[in-house]
């Protein structure tokens, strides 16, 4: 992956060249602003960086209510004063409350489509409806004139749209996968792997954040390598002008994992950075004194305050370990329960610092609270779920980063925290051991140059040499391997092996590997790839007949342009109905076939010129005076949220 420009200056570049063309893009995903984690982080700073480089890009989503996760059941434990404090913040809430509906823009330029539609509780996922969305979707490629469709993230508004998107004729479609699953362990597994392969089915190409992933994909997506069948076989020995009957001779089913690149995610070098540079930043001169309301231990000090006394007491430096993720099982928090009172039995200058929260809270604050109060009173600081805006204070406060998944594809966790210099802890599971580096060079600071005195002889030494650290330490999922791994990086930072040049170095190396420039120019590449790819195979298959009408050549009537399509469909349902099985196969045909009758009766319905003719009316559609399907979900939703 190329790398990205020079790190010591982590200001944003000027505007880069133009691309050789420009794209009109549309990213569907069921996750997106405002709930935040990382596929819709990601999908945020790749479209404004696609943007920046002269495409046209929009969002497609569903409307976010700021109200839902809200409604957290009280717990038993909790006195009445807490009981009415949650009740107050509850209520204030939705008085503030927000309704993410209708066309929105990002302060990148981004257009993002939030179309009204029922999600399951909990999961930001839509119920599932296959032609709900068509409608709506159709105009909006239609408005943007899209060139590519890009779905994230295995979520029913992306598979829908990627149905829809090669019904349409998109001439570029792309699915990214960004997350780990089973193979056939429940039902669950089993019907979400048969709706990816059918997606892959529609898929031009599909990204992996690591290789990790692609391999999970690859199984998910039906790969097998079987036998060749008779005529198959003969068919392939024509192609190689060979023939041999003791030879056997196999093919490839399924998803070919060759359409699978393999793009990383990114970190903002512009947020997360070492303490030692915070100060260089302008209104960031008292950021080591991070305020925050649940940002206080149980003392009510502040923990600055409480660090400060304690290593006056202590001899040793202390060491801060940043636990920053939902506290979910995934997340490997029963582990993390029996980790910290293991560790901070060991070393009395340890305090750690949780961020977030999940399911799982209230068993890792009753672990720590209550069942090893007397190893855990005043070394533990819970912040609850902080704003993500929060997250690279809260990570610069730390030496060292733990995270104890049990899957991950990518996490992005661990890259920001490197990015601001902590040593990562953390389980070497799914693409977590091809992210970071396990050693960072450390090279010495140039001498000042100095006027060399008359007299004086022999070459300048170097005052330091050069040097190697360990910045990641990987280990199982299990917790006596944690804890061996967490002891060596607690010895590095007492000791003082970790200054601030080491934090920088950390910071830049991997600023270097994962940049969004870098991110944004391969993820373009591959969609110029996709649609020369298109060209070629049109020009090569397609032979041009012109008939001569005087001094003048005209093509043929468009009536062959409508066999191609149909051409096109029919070798559709014919891979679908040959590779997705007995019965998965026959019923994704019937599927295709419905959605291919209902595009028609839209273009009855909804004209494409009609559309375009609208579509150039942008600031009467915002403010649902247009007549068509945006407009008039955007009125109504104004209109619900003024007697609201």
């Amino acid at each position: 992956m190329p790398s990205s420009p020079s790190s010591s200056s982590r200001h944003r570049q000027t505007t880069p060249p133009p691309p050789e063309k420009k794209l009109s893009i549309c990213f569907v995903s069921d996750f997106f602003l405002p709930h935040i984690g990382g596929v819709e982080l990601h999908i945020a700073h790749l479209a404004s960086e696609l943007r920046r480089r002269g495409h046209r890009v929009c969002v497609f989503t569903h409307s976010y209510n700021d109200d839902s996760d809200d409604d957290d059941d009280d717990s038993d434990d909790d006195d009445e004063t807490t009981k009415k404090k949650k009740k107050s913040e509850t209520a204030q809430k939705k008085q503030t409350k927000e309704v993410f509906s209708g066309v929105r823009y990002l302060k990148s330029g981004v257009k993002v489509y939030h179309v009204p539609r029922l999600t399951i509780r909990h999961t930001n996922c839509c119920y599932p409806t296959i032609f709900g969305t068509a409608r709506v979707f159709r105009i909006a490629c239609i408005r943007e004139n899209v060139d590519v469709v890009h779905a994230h993230q295995g979520g029913t508004l992306s598979h829908e749209c990627m149905l829809h998107a090669k019904t349409l004729g998109i001439p570029c479609c792309v699915f990214t996968d960004h997350s780990l699953f089973g193979m056939n362990d429940d039902v669950a597994s089993i019907h979400s792997n048969k709706v990816l392969q059918m997606t892959l089915g529609e898929a031009d190409k599909a990204v992996c954040v690591t290789n990790a992933a692609k391999e999970n994909t690859c199984l998910r997506g039906g790969m097998n390598v079987v036998l060749a069948s008779r005529r198959n076989k003969k068919r392939k020995e024509r192609e190689n002008g060979y023939d041999d009957d003791d030879d056997e001779v196999y093919e490839l089913r399924g998803f070919d994992p060759r359409k699978i690149e393999v793009i990383p995610n990114a970190v903002d070098g512009e947020a997360f950075y070492p303490p030692s540079r915070a100060m260089e930043k302008k209104g960031n001169v008292n950021e080591g004194r991070f305020s925050n309301s649940s940002g206080r231990n149980s003392s009510g000090r502040s923990s600055r305050s409480s660090t400060s006394s304690s290593s006056k007491t202590n001899n040793e430096k202390e060491v801060t370990i940043v636990v920053c993720s939902r506290l979910t099982y995934r997340k490997g928090i029963h582990l993390l329960a029996k980790l910290i009172p293991l560790t901070l039995k060991e070393n009395k200058n340890v305090r750690f610092i949780i961020a977030g929260s999940g399911p799982m809270e209230p068993h890792l604050r009753e672990v720590c609270e209550k069942t090893h109060k007397k190893e855990c009173k005043g070394k533990i600081e819970f912040l609850g779920d902080s704003k993500h805006e929060d997250v690279p204070n809260i990570l610069r406060r730390g030496d060292i980063f733990l995270n104890c998944s049990l899957t991950e594809a990518f996490c992005t966790a661990i890259v920001e925290a490197a990015s601001c210099g902590l040593l990562v802890v953390a389980t070497a599971v799914g693409g977590v051991p091809e992210v970071l580096p396990g050693v960072t060079r450390v090279t010495p600071p140039s001498p000042p140059r100095t006027k060399r005195k008359s007299g004086e002889t022999g070459r300048r030494k170097l005052m330091e040499k050069t040097k190697e650290i360990a910045s990641s330490f990987l280990a199982p999922p299990t917790v006596s391997d944690l804890f061996v791994q967490l002891q060596k990086a607690i010895a590095l930072v007492a000791n003082g092996e970790v200054g601030d040049r080491e934090r920088e170095a950390i910071g830049d190396q991997i600023l270097q590997k994962y940049s969004w420039s870098a991110v944004a120019k391969t993820t373009e590449k591959l969609y110029l790839n996709v649609l020369l790819e298109k060209e070629n195979a049109k020009k090569n298959t397609n032979t041009k007949t012109w008939k001569k009408d005087g001094s003048k050549k005209r093509k043929m009537s468009s009536s062959r342009d409508v066999a191609k399509t149909d051409d096109d469909f029919a070798s559709r349902l014919i891979q679908k109905y040959t590779s997705q099985g007995v019965v998965f196969g026959p019923l994704l045909c019937c599927v295709a076939a419905l959605a291919k009758l209902y595009v028609k009766v839209l273009e009855f319905v909804d004209p494409v010129e009609i559309i375009r003719e609208k579509a150039d009316l942008t600031t009467d559609a915002i403010d649902g005076g247009d007549d068509d399907c945006v407009g008039r979900f955007l009125a109504e939703k104004r209109e619900r949220a003024r007697f609201e």
